[in-house]
């Protein structure tokens, strides 16, 4: 386990900042693992499987996770315990943003805080042995937009999406956008609402001078991200797919 004292200032600062997001739920959970630092109970990472997370997230944090135990399980906490805490923290904080899934910005400040104390960790555990390099095929990336309500309009968190998804694309990467909606409304008017979404992020991705290949589909009520009732309306759905292969 790591640094006790370093777990609950890292927790703390967790929770004041989900406080003055209004979001409670987080708060009082980082708050509590904030309270068992501070009596010398050291909580361990979050699980991969206590969130409910997608592509690329899972992926990305269940590598990150078998890198912190490993770490943790060489005695990092007490060779290098600022980091290791630092580290714990910051997972943790990327795992609950991940599972929103809504803030990017906020995702990528998480995630490369855990990254930066996560190499002094392992640097100082000492050199790893160089693996040998295999070659990569092209990766698919998969980015959701999402929409308010009876809207094809990209609201603050869906520009911030966009530019974020702008600024991951390479000049040889090819570009896959469909369009959703939920299944607030009749079928052919949703279709055209997803449509409209579809060519509302195409539109951003012009205005930016991407001159990717790009590829366009629109599913309205079809593969909803969660499965409802005719006529309810919900957020999830409402979207904007990107994928991302390069």
């Amino acid at each position: 386990m790591t640094s006790t004292k370093g777990l609950r200032d890292g927790y703390v600062k967790l929770a004041n900042s989900e406080y003055d997001q209004t979001d409670l739920g987080s708060g009082d959970d980082f708050s509590s693992r904030a309270k068992m630092a501070a009596m010398g109970n050291a909580s361990a990472p979050e699980g991969i499987s206590s969130r409910k997370l997608v592509a690329p997230h899972k992926g990305q944090l269940t590598d990150a996770r078998a890198r912190l135990v490993s770490a943790l399980g060489k005695g990092a906490a007490k060779i290098i315990p600022g980091d290791a805490s630092k580290a714990q923290t910051s997972f943790d904080c990327w795992m609950e943003q991940a599972e929103e899934n809504i803030q990017p910005e906020d995702i990528a400040a998480c995630r490369n805080a855990f990254n930066v104390a996560m190499k002094n960790v392992e640097a100082a555990l000492g050199p790893k042995k160089k693996a040998k390099k295999k070659k990569k095929g092209p990766q698919t990336t998969r980015y959701v937009v999402y929409f308010d309500f009876n809207s094809h309009q990209l609201n603050k968190a869906g520009q911030n999406a966009v530019d974020f998804v702008i600024g991951e694309v390479k000049k040889k990467a090819k570009i896959a956008v469909t369009g959703y909606a939920d299944r607030a409304g009749n079928a052919d008017y949703n279709s055209i609402l997803a449509t409209k979404r579809a060519n509302r992020v195409v539109a951003a991705f012009d205005k930016a001078g991407l001159k990717n290949p790009l590829s366009v589909a629109v599913f309205g009520e079809k593969s909803p991200a969660v499965n409802t009732a005719d006529g309810k309306a919900e957020r999830l759905n409402r979207r904007v797919e990107i994928h991302v292969t390069q």
